[in-house]
């Protein structure tokens, strides 16, 4: 059973869907601790504020997430699987 807060979220996320279209996301390999990281940015570029994530925009968002982007390579995509290979 998802608690409230995890419904809450997935609701919003089709909402924002609905509304906006298409969802984007900033996929990132961080080389400083190893990891990839995900995040939806759909909510954040919308048909209200013609936000279109260019570099700028996104490395600044990067940074606020905490990343150190000199170490780091990123992608923005409406993809939000990951393709394994077999």
């Amino acid at each position: 059973m998802m608690s409230d807060s995890v419904k809450a979220y997935f609701e919003m996320q089709e909402e924002i869907k609905a509304e906006f279209g298409t969802t984007k996301y900033v996929f990132l390999l961080d080389f400083n601790d190893g990891k990839v990281y995900r995040y939806d940015i759909s909510a954040l570029g919308n048909k209200q504020n013609g936000w279109n994530p260019d570099y700028e925009s996104c490395e600044a968002f990067l940074i606020g997430a905490g990343h150190a982007i000199q170490n780091c390579e990123w992608m923005v995509t409406t993809d939000q699987h990951i393709n394994e290979k077999k």
